[in-house]
């Protein structure tokens, strides 16, 4: 059995196209489609079936493709091993990151980065739908990513979930509203006043519908912007309240805004960062993802001194 064959299987199984997994292996398509063949027949069991004009793996295709990902975990487990003795490291790490998260975390890490000599790394803009971080981890070393549904929401085969941060969403508004004399809001405090939204789909969008539910009535939501600053700004002049993450606004606590919990909902996201099994078990990334750990601990123990 090939393992070449193996991983072309398993990128497969990522990317759900031929033409996808020939650009990301920088092979040709037909070369793809041959070396699946070869595999089919070398195994003996059907892998790939045609569905329209395209493909997609058969139960024993994904039940091959996990295979083909511990395989690859425990060769990257047997390089990490090797790189101890060598002092090898991988000397440029990717990663992607959604707005708030580089924000909030990047500064920090890149300190902790330039202590390990000769170690570049790359921060690229990622900002998708929650259902989209995962698919992430096989253009990046590491990916950021948050869900308002708790990490498990993030739990597939072959994917390590490295969790770093959960932060509560709270109820940001102007100085002088009238919810700020209260310590603590309900979905029915806060259901009757203007909303500042994010587009429907983002995470943020879903607990402002379960307030809704919860209060028995629909939110009157006016602008609706997915870039956190300009919520702040629109909050900050009167246009209507919003959710805001607590310590990214807490860092950012210079627009006169007052930050209040929220009672009754679940209201808190969970930032995790996601990686490959194999590439997760490499010396220089599990390092890296160690300071990511130890930077996120840094910021929620310092912002929650700051808090009390």
């Amino acid at each position: 059995m090939d393992f070449k064959r193996l991983r072309i299987l398993r990128e497969l199984a990522d990317r759900q196209t031929v033409g996808a997994t020939a650009e990301a292996m920088n092979v040709t398509a037909s070369a793809v489609s041959q070396q699946l063949k070869t595999l089919q027949e070398e195994l003996g069991v059907v892998l790939v079936e045609k569905i329209g004009r395209g493909v997609q793996l058969t139960e024993a295709g994904h039940a091959m493709a996990a295979a083909a990902a511990d395989i690859a975990t425990a060769m990257a487990r047997a390089e990490s091993t090797i790189d101890t003795y060598r002092k090898g490291w991988q000397t440029r790490v990717s990663a992607a990151f959604f707005p708030s998260a580089a924000e909030m975390l990047l500064p920090g890490l890149l300190h902790r980065v330039e202590s390990v000599e000769g170690l570049r790394f790359d921060a690229h803009f990622e900002d998708p739908g929650t259902a989209y971080f995962a698919p992430l981890a096989a253009d990046y070393d590491f990916v950021l990513a948050h869900s308002v549904d708790g990490p498990d929401v993030f739990a597939q085969t072959g994917l390590t979930v490295v969790p770093l941060l959960e932060e509560a969403l709270d109820v940001a508004m102007p100085a002088g509203h009238p919810l700020a004399a209260k310590s603590r809001l309900t979905p029915q405090d806060v259901v009757g006043y203007p909303w500042i939204g994010v587009p429907e789909g983002f995470p943020f969008d879903t607990v402002l519908r379960q307030i809704e539910l919860h209060a028995g009535r629909q939110a009157l939501r006016g602008q609706r912007y997915p870039d956190l600053r300009v919520l702040e700004a629109l909050v900050a002049a009167g246009h209507g309240i919003c959710l805001l993450p607590r310590y990214t606004a807490m860092a950012n606590a210079g627009r006169g805004l007052v930050l209040r919990p929220l009672s009754g909902v679940k209201a808190s996201r969970s930032i995790v960062a996601l990686a490959r099994q194999e590439v997760a078990a490499r010396t220089t990334i599990g390092q890296v993802l160690e300071m990511l750990q130890d930077e996120a601990a840094s910021i929620a123990s310092e912002l929650s001194l700051r808090d009390s």
